[in-house]
């Protein structure tokens, strides 16, 4: 509160307050805040604090000697306030290491230099302030004009950002990673530069290490992809020459077995040709040698005994040949396939096979009677010959059982003996010829012959063959 020096009417004082727009009860302010203070020339007086910052004071009623005044400590407050805190700025600044801080004039020129710009660069505060940036760059960068683009971009767009090599005193390199930031007023006028340079070496070395290691681990991977590209390509010529090979190895497969089948054509032929003419010329000859022998025979007397003995066992012979003629023939090519069938042929040579070895063999025939060709009943007809010599030879058994059925498109023939069976393996490893043979023709036929033995078990022979159109 300011006192005057001649007293105002109260009035007045309360009516210019309130005509500036504030509101106050001076009667109850004079109540609630009222206080007794030493005056001029010692008259006492009553102050009474209309607001804060408005005081008057009366001496007597309706007169007051009081002015009004403002109330400023907040504003001086927070003008200290921010002194405090741009010291605390400047002392930050000044004592971070970790980074190089320091401000340029609007030419580039050194301002202000912190305890981090020290450490990283070695210049004392002393020895670059007014210095030009150029300081701390390169020849080449300095003669290139980069430090004069870097504060140009700045201005520029507020900011600009940089890494590259920068020079120490001492006139070792270091990589920096620079922030130039401009500093402009409130009229956007151009007030200087603020620069923040980090030590970022350890960083580099790291990536260059890391890009290194990258770049050798491409050329690894480019040199093996050149290496399986180039054997994708040997792979890809080897198959298409395995290919063509196996093209060439099918193609003479089905010649072979062509002509495997031709031959086996050919033999089948000329059997039944040698056994007819065994049958017929050998058997006729035969035949009318005995007729002759015999005829000579009863023209002998009594006293040509020793000549009639002669015929006699001659006719003997000759009986003999006859046999072996017709078993010769029918091993050949049985009459009885041609003329009767397969399943009497299957019969008559189960017969003859217990009749030649006494070993008991049977044969089950389907009820219905299958209409085969000449080409079926062969191969199953020699299959059945085939594994009975197999039996007589290896299978040291007593009894064989030979099975003919009919399963839906497919013929299933199977003989079975009770001898001392094989090992599969070791005659995979002999490959003998009467079984490559048995095989050979239910591959001519589109069939397939299987055969199973376990020692001590006995063997099974099983061939399994389309059925003929016609069937």
């Amino acid at each position: 509160m300011i006192l005057a020096s001649d007293p105002l009417p109260r009035e007045r004082v309360v009516s210019s307050y309130r005509s500036s727009g504030r509101s106050c009860s001076p009667v109850q302010r004079e109540a609630s805040k009222a206080k007794t203070q030493e005056g001029v020339q010692g008259a006492r007086r009553t102050v009474c604090r209309l607001s804060d910052d408005l005081e008057i004071a009366s001496a007597e009623p309706g007169i007051i000697w009081g002015l009004p005044f403002r109330n400023v400590t907040n504003r001086r407050n927070a003008g200290q306030a921010l002194l405090e805190n741009a010291e605390c700025l400047r002392l930050l600044i000044e004592n971070v290491r970790e980074y190089a801080i320091f401000q340029l004039d609007p030419k580039g020129h050194i301002v202000s230099w912190n305890a981090g710009a020290e450490r990283m660069k070695g210049y004392r505060a002393e020895e670059v302030l007014g210095k030009y940036i150029a300081l701390f760059y390169d020849q080449k960068d300095a003669q290139d004009g980069k430090p004069e683009r870097n504060l140009t971009l700045a201005a520029q767009g507020g900011e600009c950002k940089d890494e590259g090599w920068r020079i120490r005193k001492d006139g070792s390199r270091f990589w920096a990673s620079v922030l130039i930031t401009a500093l402009r007023d409130g009229n956007g006028d151009l007030r200087g530069f603020i620069k923040i340079t980090r030590d970022v070496t350890d960083r580099r070395t790291r990536e260059e290490i890391l890009k290194e290691a990258k770049e050798e681990l491409e050329r690894h991977v480019q040199e093996r992809a050149a290496a399986l590209v180039q054997m994708n390509l040997e792979l890809r010529q080897e198959i298409t020459e395995r290919k063509r090979i196996e093209g060439e190895l099918r193609k003479s497969l089905v010649q072979l077995r062509a002509l495997a089948a031709r031959l086996q054509l050919v033999r089948e032929e000329e059997r039944a040709l040698v056994a007819r003419e065994m049958h017929d010329e050998l058997g006729q000859a035969c035949t009318a040698i005995k007729m002759d022998l015999a005829s000579i025979g009863r023209k002998t007397n009594k006293t040509q005994a020793q000549l009639r003995e002669k015929v006699h066992s001659t006719m003997e012979l000759v009986d003999k040949m006859i046999f072996s003629v017709r078993r010769i023939a029918s091993e050949l090519r049985p009459r009885t396939l041609d003329d009767l069938g397969l399943t009497a042929a299957l019969e008559w040579q189960a017969q003859e096979f217990e009749n030649r070895t006494g070993i008991r063999c049977v044969v089950v025939l389907p009820q219905e009677q299958l209409a085969l060709d000449s080409e079926h009943s062969t191969a199953i007809f020699r299959v059945f010959q085939e594994s009975l010599t197999n039996v007589a030879r290896h299978a040291k058994a007593s009894q064989v059982e030979a099975r003919l059925e009919r399963q839906k498109e497919h013929l299933i023939f199977l003989v079975h003996d009770n001898g001392i069976g094989f090992d599969p393996e070791q005659t995979k490893q002999r490959r003998s010829l009467g079984l490559v043979g048995m095989q050979e023709r239910a591959l001519l036929l589109d069939g397939k012959l299987t055969i199973e033995g376990v020692l001590g078990s006995g063997t099974t022979v099983t061939l399994q063959i389309p059925l003929p159109r016609e069937a």
